[in-house]
């Protein structure tokens, strides 16, 4: 395994619930959103802040970063900035801390991710200079940010060419998305998921989740991308309104303060696939990240693989040959949500408690990435 001189740990970390599309979070900014998630984990020791997001859905998250630490009270020296990329951003941010602390630049860090994708606007060009002839073009910056402009291809095409490419059928497909349900309706109904969540009076519960979900039910609904596709609303992952934030500290900081981390950081892998395939990053992604530190699938306990579309976490899962009892748990985004820029930080939180409750060793969170890349994190339970 990768030997660091300087250790760094994930200390803590808390969540929003996520609320569904147009639901209890429709009018929060982002900003707002991660202050809800980080609030309780403030400290006066804190050196910087990194603020994950996606779609800057409104005017302060373009300043996300810093209003996120002075709405927390943080020191006005203390400097922040934000980071996109794109389904990824969440863990890129706990790979930048990482980078951080291991250059002596920070001792902890703050990492916070936050997505509301209810408030994605529509865009209008040509206002600003005026048109002489026919009307202003007008985008929805939430469709064309789900949609790879390079190749001019939805993301879910790219799960629907994944599909074809392992023959993955429209009923696997569905059972997969039934199944991310039960597993997240199971892990609510032992009190699982409960303790990374932080109190709000109108969102206390991911509301994508359907209790009452039915595989007769997941049958009926139309292909969404393509008219013989298997991709539906019900095997995609769910639109919705959320935030994470996670404390990184150095072992020093841990030690000072008296801590008890969640889980320390190993490694961690970014690489580049062909955009059309976007979805199979995580292939790549994992098994340089395994290469790297001399080890073999068979031994990490878990994994989170963010569940983009269910045929795409499905392709990963058997070209990985990943057992159905080491991934995705307690439930994926297909059941819970994927709010695009607090997603890697939310997988990695609860990659860390799985470790700690079931008392394993080693763990994967990974997640593919619109233009077509994969990014993989290495965590180790304490």
């Amino acid at each position: 395994m990768m030997s660091q001189k300087n250790k760094v740990f994930i200390v803590d970390g808390k969540r929003t619930a996520f609320a569904k599309f147009g639901g209890s979070f429709k009018y929060l900014s982002p900003v707002d959103l991660a202050v809800l998630s980080a609030q309780g984990l403030v400290s006066n020791k804190i050196d910087h802040v990194i603020f994950s997001n996606v779609i800057p859905s409104t005017p302060d998250t373009l300043y996300g970063g810093r209003h996120l630490a002075l709405k927390l009270g943080l020191d006005e020296a203390i400097p922040a900035y934000n980071i996109n990329r794109l389904c990824g951003s969440g863990i890129e941010a706990i790979v930048q801390a990482t980078r951080l602390i291991r250059s002596g630049e920070a001792k902890m860090v703050l990492t916070s991710g936050a997505e509301n994708l209810s408030l994605s606007p529509h865009l209008t060009y040509g206002a600003r200079f005026g048109t002489k002839y026919g009307a202003l073009k007008s985008k929805d910056l939430l469709w064309d940010t789900l949609t790879d402009q390079y190749i001019n291809t939805p993301m879910g095409m790219t799960a629907e060419a994944l599909a074809q490419k392992q023959a993955i059928t429209r009923q696997e497909s569905d059972e997969y998305s039934l199944n991310s349900h039960l597993k997240a309706i199971k892990a609510y109904q032992e009190g699982l998921i409960q303790d990374e969540l932080v109190e709000h009076p109108k969102c206390s519960r991911d509301e994508h989740l359907r209790e009452d979900i039915k595989l007769e039910e997941l049958s009926k609904l139309k292909p969404t991308f393509s008219e013989k596709g298997v991709v539906t609303a019900g095997s995609a992952s769910g639109i919705v309104d959320g935030a994470a934030s996670l404390l990184i500290a150095s072992e020093e900081m841990v030690n000072e303060l008296k801590l008890t981390p969640l889980a320390e950081i190993i490694d961690w892998h970014v690489c580049g696939v062909d955009p059309r395939l976007m979805g199979m990053g995580p292939v790549p992604a994992i098994s340089n990240l395994l290469q790297k530190n001399s080890l073999e699938l068979e031994q990490i306990d878990f994994f989170e693989i963010n569940e983009a579309f269910a045929p795409q976490v499905m392709y990963c899962q058997q070209i990985l040959k990943i057992p159905e009892e080491k991934l995705n748990v307690w439930g994926g985004a297909v059941a819970l949500g994927h709010p695009l820029g607090a997603t890697g930080l939310k997988i990695s939180l609860t990659l860390s408690r799985q470790l700690r409750h079931y008392n394993k060793k080693l763990g994967i969170a990974s997640a593919c990435i619109g233009g077509g890349q994969g990014i993989a994190l290495l965590i180790k339970g304490l």
